[in-house]
C-alpha cells in the first residue's frame, strides 16, 4: 500500500518537476547546483508524502489541480532561488522561476475563487436534489405509535446511559487500560435494535505496536433499560485507531483511488452482520459539479473487514442487507441544512435584505448524532431514521413547524409538517429539568411519540454519570403544566400514568392498557395524591402501586388509610391501573 501512496504522491505533485527538471538542465555543469537541485526535490517529495500519507487530500481533479498548482509554484520559488545562489547572481532570481511560481500562485486563486463562485451559485440547484419529500402533515410520519392495537413502549437508551453501562462492563476485558470507548452505532441485529461500540486504542503509538489488535466489541439491547452490555470476542486489526497500513479509514482511503470520490468528515462506523462478524462502513460521495458541495444523488459505501483489511465498494443501494446505515450522519445534516436554509436560494437564506422565505433550521444540542447534535436516532418498521425538529430562525420562537426524517439506509429525506401548537426538543427537555429540579438530573435525547393520537415528547432523565434515572411524558401541544406531564422511573407506569391523564372513559379503553385485567380487594394502607387528576395508593398485603384516576371519578379522592375496598386494574409488573369507580365499603 505505501507504494500506492507514493504514486498518488506524485499524482498530486507532478507540476513541480517541470521546474526541477528545468533547473538540472541550467546548472548541468555544477554537480553541487544538481545535488542541490535533487536533495530539495526529495525534500519536497518527502513532505508531499506525509501530507497524502497522513492527511489524505479529497482525489478530485479540483484537489489534484490546486496541489499541483502549489506544489509548482514552491518548486519553482525554490529552484529559481537555487539556481541564482549558484551562479552567483543572488540579486535577480531567473525570471522564468519567477513568472512560474507567480502565475501558479495566481492560477491557483482564480481556481479556488472559482471553486467559491460555483458553491454560492449551485446553491438552490444542490438543494433540489436533495429530494426531500414534502407532507402537509405529521399523519404518516416514521414517528413510533403506541395505541390499543400497538403495545410498544417508549423506551430507548441514550449513547451516555450505553456508553456508562459499558464502560462498567470494561473492567471484564483483559488488559482494559489499553483500550477506550470512543463510538457506536445504532444497528438492527437478528431484527432487534442494538448498540454496537469496539473497542479502540487508547494511547501513544508504541502500545498499539505491542498488541497490534484490538480484542473485540460490544454490543447491547438499545430499547431495554436493563439490558447488559455483552463483550463479543473477535480480533481486529484493522481499525481506526491502528497504524500505518491497517488504520481503517487510510485503507478506504486507499481503496478509491480513481474513482472521484471524497470520504465523509466521519471516522468509519462499526457494523456487524448477521454472524457478528465486524466491519467498518463509511459514507462516500462525489461534488456537485465545479463546487466543493455534496451530490446526494451519487452516494456510495465502503465496507472494509476489520479482520482481512478487505473492502468492498457499493453504490447506495447496492450494499449488503445487513449494513443498516449508508448515510453518515454527517452528511444528512448537511443535507437538511441545504434543503431548509437555502431551497430558495442562498440570498435569500443569507444576503443583506434577504427575505427569508420558506428558512427553517433545526433543533440543536438535543441529539446524539450529525452536525451539533441535530439528530436523534429511531427505529420505524426496521428501519433506523435520523430525526430531528426544525423550527424558525427566530430565536425567540420556541414551537416546531415540523419534522424531517432521513432514512439512515436509503438516504431518502421526509420534511412533515406540524400543524398543532407543539414544543421543541430543547423546550422539552426545560420543563424536564424544571419539574425534576430537586433531583439535578439532566435531560436527554428527547423522542417524539405519538401516544393514543397524541404527539408527545419522551424525556430520559440521567445523573452526572449518564446512568437512567427517570422518564418525563409531555405532551408535546402542551405547557409543561401538571396535566399534561406524567414522571416515572420505568416506561411502562410512566405510560400508564400519562395516558390516565387524558383518557376520559378508562372504563371501556380498556385496549388502551397493557397488563392483566384483573379484580382486587383489601384494605387501603396510605394514599398519596400524585396531581389534579389521579391518586396513588398503597394496599395492605400487596407490593403493587395502584393508580386511580379522580379526574374522571372524582369519588376515588375520598379513599383513605383503612377504607376497605374492591376494583377492577389492569397489572403490569408493579403497576396497578385503576379502572371505574372504587368501590369503597367505608362510605
Amino acid at each position: 500500500m505505501f507504494l500506492l501512496f507514493v504514486l498518488l504522491t506524485l499524482e498530486f505533485t507532478v507540476f513541480s518537476y517541470v521546474p526541477f527538471v528545468v533547473a538540472l538542465l541550467r546548472d548541468r555543469t555544477s554537480k553541487f547546483g544538481m545535488w542541490t537541485h535533487v536533495s530539495v526535490q526529495v525534500l519536497l517529495f518527502a513532505i508531499s508524502l506525509f501530507f497524502v500519507y497522513f492527511i489524505g487530500p479529497d482525489q478530485t481533479w479540483k484537489s489534484v489541480l490546486e496541489i499541483n498548482l502549489l506544489s509548482l509554484a514552491i518548486s519553482s520559488a525554490l529552484h529559481g532561488v537555487i539556481l541564482a545562489i549558484v551562479k552567483r547572481e543572488i540579486h535577480k532570481i531567473e525570471g522564468k522561476f519567477l513568472i512560474t511560481s507567480v502565475g501558479s500562485i495566481l492560477v491557483l486563486g482564480l481556481l479556488i475563487v472559482v471553486i467559491i463562485v460555483s458553491g454560492y451559485a449551485t446553491t438552490k440547484s444542490v438543494a433540489k436534489i436533495t429530494d426531500v419529500t414534502e407532507n402537509a402533515t405529521t399523519k404518516n410520519a416514521p414517528m413510533p405509535v403506541i395505541n390499543s392495537k400497538s403495545k410498544e413502549v417508549p423506551v430507548v437508551n441514550s449513547y451516555k446511559t450505553v456508553r456508562n453501562q459499558m464502560q462498567n462492563s470494561l473492567s471484564n476485558v483483559p488488559d482494559s487500560n489499553v483500550y477506550s470507548l470512543n463510538h457506536a452505532r445504532v444497528q438492527f441485529y437478528h431484527d432487534k435494535l442494538v448498540y454496537v461500540s469496539p473497542l479502540d486504542f487508547d494511547g501513544s503509538f508504541f502500545r498499539y505496536n505491542h498488541y497490534k489488535k484490538v480484542p473485540g466489541y460490544f454490543i447491547v439491547d438499545a430499547t431495554s433499560k436493563n439490558a447488559k452490555p455483552k463483550f463479543i470476542r473477535k480480533s481486529m486489526r484493522y481499525t481506526p485507531s491502528a497504524y500505518f497500513g491497517h488504520d481503517a479509514s487510510r485503507k478506504i482511503y486507499a481503496s478509491i483511488v480513481g474513482r472521484g470520490l471524497v470520504i465523509s468528515g466521519s471516522a468509519p462506523q462499526l457494523e456487524i452482520n448477521e454472524s457478528g462478524h465486524p466491519y467498518y462502513v463509511q459514507t462516500l460521495y462525489k461534488q456537485y459539479g465545479l463546487s466543493n458541495r455534496k451530490n446526494y444523488r451519487k452516494i456510495y459505501v465502503a465496507v472494509l473487514d476489520s479482520v482481512t483489511g478487505k473492502v468492498k465498494l457499493y453504490k447506495q443501494g447496492d450494499q449488503p442487507k445487513w449494513v443498516d446505515v449508508t448515510f453518515d450522519p454527517n452528511i444528512a445534516s448537511d443535507k437538511i441544512y441545504s434543503y431548509a436554509t437555502e431551497r430558495n436560494g442562498w440570498w435569500n437564506a443569507h444576503g443583506f435584505g434577504g427575505s427569508r422565505l420558506g428558512v427553517m433550521k433545526s433543533v440543536e444540542k438535543v441529539g446524539t448524532e450529525g452536525s451539533d447534535d441535530i439528530f436523534t436516532p429511531i427505529a420505524y418498521k426496521n428501519n433506523i431514521y435520523y430525526f430531528t425538529s426544525m423550527t424558525s430562525n427566530n430565536k425567540k420562537q420556541t414551537s416546531v413547524l415540523g419534522y424531517m426524517y432521513v432514512n439512515a439506509k436509503t438516504g431518502k429525506t421526509y420534511y412533515y409538517r406540524e400543524e398543532a401548537d407543539a414544543m421543541t426538543p430543547n423546550r422539552a427537555d426545560s420543563l424536564a429539568e424544571n419539574r425534576m429540579k430537586q433531583t439535578q438530573w439532566k435531560a436527554n435525547m428527547p423522542l417524539l411519540y405519538r401516544i393514543d393520537g397524541k404527539p408527545t415528547w419522551v424525556v430520559s432523565m440521567i445523573d452526572d454519570n449518564g446512568a437512567f434515572m427517570s422518564y418525563v411524558y409531555l405532551l408535546a401541544n402542551g405547557n409543561g403544566t401538571q396535566d399534561t406531564v406524567a414522571v416515572g422511573t420505568d416506561a411502562k407506569s410512566t405510560l400508564q400514568k400519562y395516558r390516565n391523564l387524558f383518557n376520559s372513559n378508562l372504563g371501556t379503553a380498556s385496549s388502551s392498557y397493557s397488563g392483566k385485567k384483573k379484580t382486587f380487594t383489601g384494605t387501603i394502607n396510605r394514599v398519596v395524591k400524585v396531581n389534579d387528576n389521579e391518586v396513588a395508593f398503597l394496599m395492605n398485603d400487596s407490593q403493587d402501586v395502584f393508580y386511580a384516576s379522580i379526574k374522571n371519578y372524582p369519588q376515588n379522592m375520598f379513599v383513605q388509610s383503612g377504607d376497605e375496598v374492591s376494583f377492577t386494574g389492569y397489572k403490569d409488573g408493579k403497576t396497578v391501573v385503576v379502572v371505574k369507580d372504587i368501590n369503597n365499603k367505608n362510605l
